[in-house]
């Protein structure tokens, strides 16, 4: 009976911490990601917008970083809206 109870609470532990992750990067301003917007070039920007339109979101955040140097989270906000914008 034991065994069930710790099973359940490491099941919600890790449901907990999905989660939690899954909300991390959305508190992110819509001004920092103004910043950073400003210091992609014409060459990133159709980079990136060719890797949204084939549905590559990792390789968009990935363009968007190097090009940025913005920090993952944000990163992630700022490719969310601007793949919304396109798909949503």
């Amino acid at each position: 009976m034991w065994m069930w109870v710790v099973l359940l609470v490491v099941v919600a532990a890790v449901v907990c911490v999905m989660l939690a992750r899954r909300g991390a990067g959305r508190n992110v301003s819509a001004d920092r990601i103004e910043e950073f917007d400003l210091r992609l070039s014409h060459d990133a920007r159709v980079a990136i917008g060719v890797a949204i339109a084939k549905h590559k979101k990792v390789l968009a955040v990935k363009l968007y970083r190097q090009s940025t140097g913005a920090d993952l989270a944000t990163s992630v906000a700022a490719i969310d809206k601007w793949y919304n914008g396109v798909h949503g």
